[in-house]
């Protein structure tokens, strides 16, 4: 019994030290739209992640935890503060102020001569609806200990019950899909 104690605490050990704590060092996000007047864009200018990630002689072998939060009202348009408003909302920020993905999930990783491929999934809270979704990043181990996730993720406002926002009495529409384009670079806690 003594033996099978010590060799667990061992193995416990061993995984503590081959995990560590990650936080955004750095990150770009914008949301790209349509509707039936022009295309827009929003860019977010707060995000928070935590993540907990294995690395063996400092390369990401595999990604353990991970959750992102994102203030709506850090949402900012290029069309200005009436495109903002429609935005804050339609995610209905008074009584859902935050964006949240909590990762459930991930496939293997996979190594390609750039850095590799994750696929993640997880649970994302828009306007107090969660989903389940599945998205695929590009990683890449920088040599200043950094870990940088890029990609996107197309979503319709419809599968977290949004109603797509309109304006001008009705005339312009949004359309119901939007693009969430990433770039996230994480570094050690």
């Amino acid at each position: 019994m003594k033996v099978n104690l010590t060799l667990i605490l061992f193995l416990a050990i061993g995984q503590l030290f081959g995990q560590t704590a990650f936080s955004v060092s750095a990150y770009k996000m914008t949301i790209k739209g349509t509707s039936n007047l022009h295309d827009w864009e929003s860019t977010v200018k707060e995000l928070r992640a935590k993540g907990d990630f294995s690395l063996q002689q400092d390369k990401f072998t595999a990604l353990n935890a991970l959750s992102v939060e994102v203030p709506v009202k850090s949402i900012k348009s290029t069309k200005g503060s009436i495109m903002d408003n429609k935005t804050y909302d339609a995610l209905k920020a008074d009584s859902h102020p935050n964006i949240n993905f909590k990762l459930e999930g991930v496939t293997p990783i996979k190594a390609q001569t750039d850095g590799y491929t994750v696929t993640a999934s997880g649970n994302l809270t828009f306007a107090g609806s969660t989903k389940k979704v599945e998205l695929t990043a590009k990683g890449k181990s920088n040599g200043d200990g950094t870990i940088t996730f890029s990609g996107s993720q197309k979503i319709k406002m419809t599968d977290f019950g949004i109603k797509p926002p309109t304006a001008l009495m009705g005339t312009m529409k949004v359309g119901n899909e939007v693009e969430v384009v990433f770039s996230v670079t994480m570094k050690k806690s």
